[in-house]
This record gives structure tokens, sequence and C-alpha cells, in this order.
């Protein structure tokens, strides 16, 4: 995984050079704060039931703008981004109550359109749209809960690494942002949402099925073009 991850590096540090030598082209760097969930899909069946809840976490990284006309132009990104999600399950049988803890960090490369549409002196709104490719540089669960065995409690903990998760995730990015000027640089804030499209296949407790779900983020940046 290592070199699959040195290799994209090197592959966005190429894209980064080639790019200097055009007109126009903007390089940054960007921060803020991701809101992650993960969404379940409907599988017949299935003997629990989950209650989602969202993560809290840091989006940021490095960023190339390539302008197409003055209001129109395209955005490589390469950041590093925690996504995952806090569930309350429950199942029938065997009776239990848990609370799960999914702590998944990636490394992410965005691809995306971006369009002015608004422009008010120094203040331009953008809308964007595009796609993402997610890397799972690491991740871990946590399940905290009770069971009933024959009318008597008994709490469980679990911690396991996520290692039988699939690393690739994917996924739709649409968003809009406000680019304006502060202290003489060109700054920018930006939300965006990513929606995943890679079904991931996460632990419940010993000896169940996992829970199909997929990733889901909101991020809210600010950033600064170099």
């Amino acid at each position: 995984m290592k070199k699959v991850i040195y290799t994209l590096i090197c592959i966005s540090l190429l894209l980064i050079n080639s790019l200097s030598a055009q007109t126009g082209v903007r390089f940054g760097l960007k921060g803020g704060y991701s809101m992650s969930t993960q969404y379940g899909i409907d599988v017949p069946g299935i003997p629990y039931s989950v209650d989602t809840h969202y993560r809290h976490g840091f989006a940021g990284g490095i960023l190339v703008y390539f302008p197409v006309t003055e209001s129109f132009g395209v955005q490589q990104e390469l950041l590093y981004v925690t996504k995952g999600s806090r569930e309350d399950i429950t199942m029938a049988s065997p009776p239990l109550n848990s609370h799960t803890v999914y702590n998944l960090n990636y490394l992410e490369l965005p691809f995306v359109f971006r369009y002015t549409f608004v422009k008010l002196g120094n203040f331009k709104i953008y809308g964007s749209s595009g796609f993402a490719l997610s890397i799972l540089l690491n991740g871990e669960s946590e399940l905290n809960g009770v069971v009933d065995v024959g009318g008597m409690q008994i709490p469980i903990t679990e911690s396991t690494k996520l290692e039988g998760v699939d690393i690739f995730d994917y996924g739709f990015i649409y968003g809009a942002g406000l680019d304006f000027n502060l202290f003489k640089k060109n700054c920018f804030f930006e939300y965006r949402f990513n929606i995943g499209w890679n079904t991931l296949m996460m632990p419940t407790s010993a000896g169940q099925d996992p829970a199909p779900l997929r990733n889901q983020d909101y991020i809210f940046a600010l950033g600064i073009y170099l």
C-alpha cells in the first residue's frame, strides 16, 4: 500500500511541475473540518438495525487549479481526510445493544470542475462538482455493548483494526465556494459534499455478519493560493 501512496504522490508532484509553466495556474493549501458518516444499503433479512451518527475530524492538503476560461477551470487535489461514523446497533438474536465507533483515515485525490457564476468586486462565488478516489491509510473499530444471555446482561468490548475493509473508495463531489482577498492574499472558503459509492463491509460484533456501509462526508475548509 505504501508503494501505491508514494506513486500517487510522485504523480501529483509531476503534475504540479508540468502545470507550473502554464499561465494562470494556481497552487494552494486548504484545511478544515470534516463531518463524516456512513449510510447503509437495503439488504433484505439483515438481523440488526442501525442508528448512525457523525464522526468529527479533519480534512486538508494541497491543490492545483488550472483555469480553462475566466470563469471555468479544473482543480486537482491531494488531501488527508478523516471519515467513519458512530453506529448504535440493535440485534434481536442474540439480543444485543451496542455502540460502535468506526474511524477511517484516507488519502484522497479529488478531481473537480469549477465554475464561477457570481463576481462582486474582489468576491467570486463558484460551484464545483467532480469525483474522488480515496485510499485507506488506516482504520479501526471499537464496540461497546450489552448482550442478553438467558436474561443475564453481559457487557462486551471489542476492538479491531479494519484490515479486511476495501482500501479503495470512490465517490461523487459537489459543493460551492467563495474566493476573496485577505491581507493581499487570494483566499477561499469552501463547502463540499462527498457521497461514496463503494460498499464497505464494516465489522459488527464477533460471529456476526458485517454491515454493508458507504462513506459520506461534509467538508468546510479555508484555503490560500500561493
